[in-house]
């Protein structure tokens, strides 16, 4: 019998994190930063179709900051829970299996849908005696599957102009989420059961980009050899910084 380790929630929440990590230059040259946002929706019955998550767009403050590259990321699972009891004359093996699609969209279909498709899968077992007489899914005849988990998780990098574009100003690029699952229970000719299943998932986009210090855009972020060739000294720092939260 697997452990009940799924937390009530999926995700902490929606976070935003910024995290610097570049050099300290002359004036006129660029300093290598990111800033990570991320958005979550939580474990929910399913099917799922076409859940909204959405992440705010890079503001490159009027030409200040010039973006470089952008990394999506999904986490996606899906749980099952199951009470089975055998009604069989003779011990049997049961079997829960879980699976199900997940997937994520970018419905402008600017990103070359989709981003994330798969069929993931668990399942669990355990030995059944004889109908022990009490449909209870419990004694030595039944139990209790919980928390049975299946997951998904990747990362898509693009610096496309276009793309890079796309992600630059105001609002939000939103994300669509879907699970579609199907679950069973196998080992006996007679079998009691009841299986409910929840999906969740999370975006997370990080944006690499430089900071230009003084009145002249560096073509490149100065190597790290040629900054200690210089005597420049390295510098980092992380701030946090919270999503609003959208509306209905």
């Amino acid at each position: 019998m697997i452990n009940n380790i799924v937390n009530s929630k999926f995700f902490a929440g929606l976070t935003a994190t910024v995290a610097f990590t570049g050099v300290m230059a002359n004036a006129g040259v660029a300093n290598a930063q990111s800033v990570t946002f991320t958005d979550t929706f939580e474990l929910a019955p399913t099917d799922i179709t076409d859940a909204l998550l959405s992440i705010e767009k890079f503001d490159d403050q009027d030409g200040r900051f010039d973006l470089l590259g952008v990394t999506v990321g999904f986490d996606g699972q899906i749980v099952g829970n199951a009470s089975v009891e055998s009604l069989d004359a003779q011990a049997q093996t049961l079997t829960f299996s879980l699976s199900g699609l997940l997937k994520l969209l970018e419905p402008t279909d600017s990103l070359n849908n989709p981003l994330f498709e798969e069929t993931v899968s668990a399942s669990d077992s355990f030995d059944a005696t004889a109908f022990d007489g009490s449909v209870d899914f419990g004694g030595t005849s039944g139990q209790a599957f919980s928390g049975l988990t299946a997951t998904l998780s990747g990362e898509n990098f693009y610096d496309d102009q276009g793309i890079l574009d796309f992600f630059t100003g105001d609002g939000d690029v939103n994300f669509l989420f879907s699970a579609n699952t199907n679950s069973n229970v196998t080992g006996a000719a007679n079998i009691a059961s009841i299986i409910s299943t929840q999906a969740g998932a999370g975006v997370r986009v990080t944006y690499e980009y430089e900071e230009f210090t003084g009145d002249v855009k560096s073509e490149k972020v100065p190597e790290p050899s040629a900054i200690l060739g210089l005597g420049l000294f390295a510098g980092a720092g992380i701030l946090s910084k919270k999503k609003l939260t959208k509306k209905a």
